[in-house]
């Protein structure tokens, strides 16, 4: 039972820090809501770090994969379109 408890509390401190993330990355958002351009300072708001991996041959194509990591919510990694999706 006490185990089970301190496992409750921890999955609780988690979710508040994930949400305190989300708000941080809000707030950020709603800061440039009206970016006419793109600037370095932007760029260092809202990027934590850009990971560059090989070049590769894909079909034919030169293909590079990147991985973003942004400031408070980490990685993010969209969906796959169908293009992607066929190629694999």
């Amino acid at each position: 039972m006490e185990s089970h408890v301190v496992e409750l509390k921890a999955l609780i401190a988690s979710e508040k820090k994930r949400g305190a993330n989300v708000d941080s990355f809000l707030a950020i958002v709603w800061k440039y809501t009206d970016i006419q351009e793109l600037t370095a300072e932007i760029i260092r708001e809202f990027v934590e770090k850009v990971y560059v991996y090989q070049t590769k041959r894909v079909a034919g194509y030169k293909v590079q994969r990147i991985c973003i990591v942004w400031n408070c919510i980490g990685e993010f990694n969209p969906p796959a379109t169908k293009e992607q999706e066929n190629s694999a």
